[in-house]
């Protein structure tokens, strides 16, 4: 087994076909199959299916194609590495972001790519599980989640403040206008729209659990996928929401607002996540220092 033939694999598993990989490579179609062949041949498993579409992996090529991101992604911060010792600290940080964390983490960004303004930054917003599968694979650094609990998803964590939990409404649909906090009862039949039940955050379990404590059971009008969804259902009027605050102050100009509910005071966490059984580059080092400096006040 050699390198080549692992990009030569790779590239057929990415693409589905040998022909697609070809073409990614410029090299012929020949020599991509005789490759796969002496692989196959060297280890003594089938590697593809092969079909009149193209290809597709059996539980070994799966098993190999794993491995191979990872050596690939090992080599690639190999590579960073020795250019941050030959001129600096250099390279691309990989940073995962859910919605909620926004506002702190173009602040954090912000105030590190004045620093280093060499290091390229790669952002990728998107749902908990699927970024915490990327940061799993190699393809993210660190991620933006929030916290609840002492749960750390045997990972690393950093908790970079803490954000209170309020209901957030519009003008049309505040539960109790001229009043800056929410009596629980006020809350009996307003329509409410909260994120789905299996929230990995548990935000609205929070708020459900002591509308019940209250002696009733909340009108749920809306179950949302995510907290996008959820913001855009207040903001049209749909019901009240129940959001960390900093989701809201991200919005200026934008009708929503929020208000504690009386008496009830849950948190949020803000946290940063990594793998500390990977060998990092100098930026992603550099990153994580600026977020304990800036956590103890010193940036």
């Amino acid at each position: 087994m050699n390198f080549k033939q692992l990009e030569y694999f790779a590239a057929v598993a990415e693409e589905g076909s040998i022909s697609g990989a070809a073409r990614v490579l410029h090299v012929a179609q020949p020599p991509i199959s005789r490759q796969l062949a002496l692989l196959e041949d060297e280890l003594g498993v089938t590697l593809f299916l092969r079909t009149n579409k193209g290809v597709k992996l059996t539980e070994a090529g799966r098993c190999l194609y794993q491995h191979s991101r990872q050596m690939f992604q090992s080599l690639r911060t190999m590579a960073d590495s020795v250019r941050d010792v030959d001129a600096g600290v250099r390279g691309q940080l990989k940073l995962g972001v859910i919605y909620s964390d926004v506002q702190i983490a173009t602040s954090l960004m912000q105030e590190y790519h004045r620093q280093y303004p060499q290091v390229e930054l790669y952002v990728r917003m998107g749902a908990p599980g699927d970024l915490l599968e990327d940061l799993g694979r190699g393809d993210l650094h660190v991620l933006f989640l929030r916290s609840q609990s002492e749960q750390s998803y045997g990972l690393r964590k950093r908790v970079l403040g803490e954000d209170p939990l309020e209901l957030v409404m519009c003008p049309e649909t505040d539960p109790a206008p001229g009043q800056e906090a929410v009596p629980i009862q006020a809350l009996r039949e307003i329509p409410m729209c909260l994120l789905r039940s299996d929230d990995l955050w548990g935000y609205s379990r929070d708020l459900l659990e002591e509308c019940r404590r209250a002696g009733f059971t909340p009108n749920v009008a809306c179950h949302c996928y995510d907290t996008p969804m959820e913001m855009q259902m207040v903001q049209a009027g749909f019901g009240v929401g129940f959001l960390p605050r900093s989701v809201a102050a991200a919005h200026p100009g934008s009708p929503v607002y929020t208000k504690p509910i009386q008496g009830f005071s849950p948190k949020s966490y803000p946290i940063l996540v990594w793998n500390d059984d990977l060998y990092h580059a100098g930026c992603v080092k550099c990153f994580l220092d600026l977020a304990a400096r800036r956590q103890r006040g010193e940036a």
